[in-house]
């Protein structure tokens, strides 16, 4: 629903004025040597979805000090510490006349306090802030409030268990990971952040227990979060009822319609799911294997039965087909077995990692309109490496899908083969850098490109420039989103 211009700038102003007020407390808690580049990252493959390890501990096998011999356990109550952990701001303009926006522009931040108790016991509350704010044909804003990263957690010598709201995301590739089936996803600005940028936190039960060199990784999600979606009328929403498609969907002239007129149910809540992780770092090859019983965060959108039997019987009489069901297509998310496993060898030269899984239910839509499940393959192989003088930072990665046993009509797209690109590098003494993600649809026309450029040379504070370019074939991401390309701004301070 559309506010007045007064209505939004009293929305977006007092939550500014709030964290503008917090930004000089947060500063001067530390002293920070402007201009200085970032430590170098160790030469290993990182473990996902552990806690960041000190420096002296093999960073795969994601054990903390305390389980590589330690003492965080022994020491005394602390006092709860409070922090204003990131705030980033962004005005994004858009640069086709045909989108349905002019802006798109996007606040976050994030607060959490810490708080050790008695030995080997610890407290963290964190809650984020989201604004939206789009302008144009489709204008809307909103300011939401979501529990951040907030648990009770017991960590020994030989085990880390937590309990609340958490994020873990397990696999080892950076864009679409397959093992990554547990974790919540956050599609409110589809892909235009970086993965560490796109989970949510959900209520979950972790145990994660050292075992010699083999980490077994046990999370149990009582209750599906569903993803954290776009509104309807966001020119991100997967759908555009002002055209009448779905993404990932070919324009029907029978679903059009329907799609512009009816309505969704995001059918959120249900059981969760569980998965086990066992993984096994070494020196310079890492690997690890899952099981997990789940349904995935993000939903599929599928006609309601009784309208798709009324469209059926009476094509003619759309009328009817609406009001066949109070929502017109209902959000799916399918229980689903997942096997997979993951890889990574590091070499001198560079660090290699492969990873895939097979899903059990993965949702479809056949040629009479029906929702069917059936089998997929998943996987993603990639390479990162530093050419010539290592001041330029390569990481490519292939990926691709296949939905086995497919009936002959199905709407989907039955395989997806795609290249994935992240190229990085620093200039300037280290106070600018440059950086281009992109991916490439190899079956298909499908492209996506994001160059960036950001000065970083007054930490914390970090200024880019973006744009973000869609183009492909029409099933595609790039073609649905052709006619949003987008430029940003972005004044990001992280500690």
């Amino acid at each position: 629903m559309n506010v007045s211009r007064a209505s939004r700038r009293i929305t977006w102003v007092v939550p500014l004025l709030v964290l503008l007020t917090l930004l000089p407390i947060a500063a001067a808690a530390e002293v920070l040597e402007l201009g200085s580049p970032a430590p170098p990252l160790p030469e290993q493959v990182l473990e996902l979805g552990s806690p960041a390890p000190p420096a002296a501990v093999d960073a795969d096998d994601g054990a903390d000090e305390d389980a590589a011999g330690g003492t965080i356990g022994e020491s005394a109550n602390g006092a709860p510490s409070i922090a204003l952990e990131q705030v980033w701001i962004e005005a994004g303009v858009l640069t086709k006349d045909q989108s349905q926006a002019r802006t798109s522009n996007y606040l976050h931040a994030d607060l959490a306090v810490d708080w050790p108790l008695a030995s080997r016991w610890s407290v963290r509350l964190g809650a984020r802030l989201d604004g939206y704010l789009q302008t144009g044909v489709e204008d809307f804003d909103r300011l939401e409030l979501d529990v951040g990263e907030s648990y009770l957690r017991y960590q020994d010598m030989d085990r880390r268990i937590t309990l609340g709201p958490q994020i873990v995301t397990w696999g080892r590739v950076d864009e679409t990971p397959p093992t990554d089936q547990l974790s919540v996803q956050d599609l409110s600005r589809m892909l235009l952040d970086d993965l560490e940028d796109r989970r949510r936190a959900v209520l979950a039960a972790r145990w994660e227990e050292f075992i010699g060199e083999v980490k077994v990784d046990l999370l149990y999600v009582p209750r599906l979060r569903a993803a954290e979606m776009p509104r309807l009328d966001s020119i991100w929403s997967p759908v555009d009822k002002t055209r009448g498609r779905i993404i990932g969907m070919p324009v029907d002239p029978l679903m059009a319609p329907l799609i512009q007129a009816g309505s969704v149910d995001e059918n959120e809540g249900g059981s969760g799911g569980w998965g086990l992780r066992l993984s096994r770092p070494g020196r310079g090859l890492d690997y690890a294997l899952t099981v997990q019983n789940t349904r995935p965060s993000v939903p599929y959108y599928g006609l309601d039965p009784r309208v798709r039997e009324s469209l059926l019987a009476r094509p003619w009489d759309l009328a009817a087909a609406l009001r066949a069901a109070p929502d017109t297509f209902v959000a799916r998310y399918p229980r689903t077995w997942v096997l997979g496993g993951d890889l990574g060898l590091t070499t001198e030269s560079a660090t290699w990692r492969l990873e895939a899984a097979w899903l059990s239910d993965q949702p479809a839509t056949a040629a009479d309109l029906r929702v069917i499940t059936r089998e997929a393959i998943q996987w993603v192989a990639g390479v990162e490496f530093y050419p010539g003088d290592r001041e330029l930072r390569v990481n490519l990665q292939l990926g691709g899908g296949q939905l086995l046993d497919a009936p002959v009509g199905v709407l989907d797209r039955r395989k997806t083969l795609e290249l994935f690109g992240d190229l990085e590098t620093n200039f300037a003494r280290d106070r600018w850098r440059a950086r281009l993600r992109f991916f490439k649809g190899l079956d298909d026309s499908d492209l996506y490109l994001n160059p960036q450029l950001s000065f970083v040379g007054f930490e914390p504070h970090e200024i880019t420039l973006a744009y973000h370019y869609f183009d492909g074939a029409e099933q595609t991401l790039g073609g649905f989103y052709e006619e949003n390309d987008l430029v940003t701004l972005g004044w990001r301070m992280r500690f």
